[in-house]
């Protein structure tokens, strides 16, 4: 049995953004994740290069990069694509705009992403498991944490599910 604030599941870049942000404002945290490798869809994107994001305003990003503006509107409005630059950029990853406004690593390696968000998360203080959830703890309509396949039990108020979709089985995603 293991207590925490904030439960994340999911380790791809969502799950360890969350994590490292609620971290970051003294969140005691929990990420887990069922792979062995974090971010493992990440890595094979932009051809393993990472397209980030693109260089543009929200309004932009919103019209003619995303196909669902309307689900997007407030998250894309509260984290524009230049504040991810800029985290990325502090968290000592150098960036380029190539062709069409898209946004890459400079050395062309989507591993020096994911090694920044890893590093940001264990910076801020979150724990890892490698743990695949099997089922919310839910009591009287209110969270109390996790049970995993293996019979462990974390317990917190919060849970925040980060796991993507099935877009590309082959990296784990379920």
């Amino acid at each position: 049995m293991k207590q925490c604030d904030l439960i994340v599941i999911g380790g791809g870049a969502a799950g360890l953004l969350a994590a490292g942000t609620a971290a970051r404002h003294g969140a005691q945290v929990m990420l887990l994740e069922k792979n062995p490798r974090m971010a493992r869809k990440v890595m094979i994107t932009g051809k393993g290069r990472c397209n980030v994001t693109n260089d543009c305003t929200e309004e932009v990003f919103l019209q003619h990069v995303c196909s669902n503006s309307k689900f997007l509107f407030g998250p894309i409005h509260q984290f524009p694509p230049q504040r991810m630059m800029s985290l990325l950029e502090e968290l000592g990853v150098p960036l380029k705009v190539e062709r069409g406004n898209r946004v890459f690593p400079l050395s062309d390696k989507a591993v020096d992403i994911v090694d920044a968000l890893v590093a940001f998360a264990k910076n801020a203080g979150v724990c890892f498991e490698q743990k695949q959830v099997d089922r919310l703890l839910i009591s009287d309509q209110t969270i109390q944490g996790v049970h995993c396949d293996d019979d462990t039990v974390f317990f917190a108020p919060k849970v925040l599910i980060a796991t993507g979709g099935k877009s590309y089985p082959l990296t784990g995603s379920t």
